[in-house]
């Protein structure tokens, strides 16, 4: 999960580079964007792609992956949308409406390195943009598309750089498992406590991931499994919320869990904290912030950012049973902006384990941790 205080922040801070290239606009009123305020009436495939009518939106995927003889990575290809006014200039090639910011990301869990690399630039000229009848969003060569017939629901990504002479590279083939899931009643994810404070927000929990992998000068052929999110809005964090935890985890019995705990400057936690719990039918359930609790009980602190950041969770949501324990699989995996300025988070690979329903169960996943290095806010650019 990935809220627009995040994307404000990275787009005030890359205005003032991106100038120097051509006159960009100063951001315009919120009142020109559309609020979420109630379920969408969501339409497939064309929900997929870009909604240009409000400020923030971003495709997100992770996965955990191994070649033949097991080597373990973890894996992270997110790109964002953020739009600065809804009426660009005329008559000019550079003239555009949103920018676009993608991280990527290797986690080579068996040498225990973390690789980050970090985009952007304007939707114009062809070098990002994103369509609006399909999941397809790129930024120059880093690329989601899909695959075929939408309908298919078969989905490719691409992103590469070199690092050191050598390429850090996925290409990598999806398919759902399940249906998605609507995070929220009818998709509405509501983050503050007013009307407008929300996202449309659903997910694919599940999707059978192929395809290559590169990194450290080799190659390898990979499978496991990817999570989605797609998630738009105009909205922002509360007045005293200052970041948030957010946890997908995959378990072997075929079920999966997404939380997120919103965190307030006091140390409490927001009352629209929320998740949900997915069947392995598919079924879900809505869990509100009473349905669930999360206790870390480790930390692990930056040596970049000195930031201090959780670094195991017990998690437990009585209505299904569940008690986990959460561990990264690899501490050191904090993404250090430098493009965007002075902003870090942490997001990594996760194993997990513990029991769910009466039965032991295992699995790993990807948990996200804003505002530890950097509040969110009371920032200015």
């Amino acid at each position: 999960m990935k809220t627009p205080a995040l994307l404000l922040l990275l787009l005030f801070l890359a205005l003032d580079g991106l100038r120097a290239q051509a006159p960009v606009p100063a951001p315009s009123s919120a009142d020109d964007w559309l609020r979420v305020t109630a379920p969408r009436a969501w339409i497939f495939p064309r929900d997929h792609g870009s909604h240009p009518e409000f400020e923030s939106e971003w495709w997100y995927f992770t996965g955990n992956l191994a070649d033949g003889a097991g080597r373990p990575f973890g894996y992270q290809l997110t790109i964002f949308r953020q739009g600065i006014t809804r009426h660009p200039s005329a008559g000019s090639a550079w003239a555009t409406g949103d920018f676009y910011f993608a991280h990527f990301t290797i986690s080579d869990l068996a040498a225990g390195k973390f690789h980050f690399f970090e985009r952007l630039d304007r939707g114009a000229l062809g070098q990002a943009g994103s369509g609006q009848d399909r999941m397809e969003a790129w930024l120059r060569d880093w690329r989601i598309d899909t695959l075929g017939d939408p309908k298919a629901e078969n989905y490719r990504l691409q992103a590469g750089e070199n690092e050191e002479g050598a390429p850090a590279k996925i290409d990598l083939t999806l398919h759902p498992l399940k249906p998605l899931v609507y995070e929220g009643p009818g998709g509405l994810s509501q983050k503050g406590e007013e009307s407008g404070d929300a996202s449309n927000y659903y997910s694919y929990s599940r999707l059978d991931t192929r395809g290559t992998l590169a990194v450290g000068g080799k190659s390898y052929a990979v499978s496991g499994l990817s999570w989605f999110d797609h998630e738009f809005s105009t909205s922002s964090l509360g007045a005293h919320e200052i970041g948030w935890d957010w946890f997908s985890l995959q378990l072997d019995s075929g079920e999966e869990v997404m939380l997120y705990l919103l965190r307030n400057d006091d140390g409490t936690i927001a009352a629209t904290s929320s998740g949900t719990w997915v069947a392995a039918d598919g079924s879900k359930l809505d869990l509100h912030a009473a349905d669930f609790q999360v206790e870390a009980s480790a930390t692990w602190k930056s040596p970049h950012t000195g930031g201090r950041y959780p670094a195991r969770w017990r998690i437990r949501i009585p209505q299904v049973g569940a008690d986990l324990t959460v561990e990264p699989r690899l501490s050191d995996q904090e993404l250090v902006l430098h493009e965007l300025g002075d902003l870090s988070y942490w997001e990594g690979a996760s194993k997990v384990e513990g029991t769910a329903r009466g039965k032991a169960v295992a699995g790993t996943g990807y948990v996200e941790l804003t505002g530890y290095a950097h509040p969110l806010t009371g920032r200015k650019p």
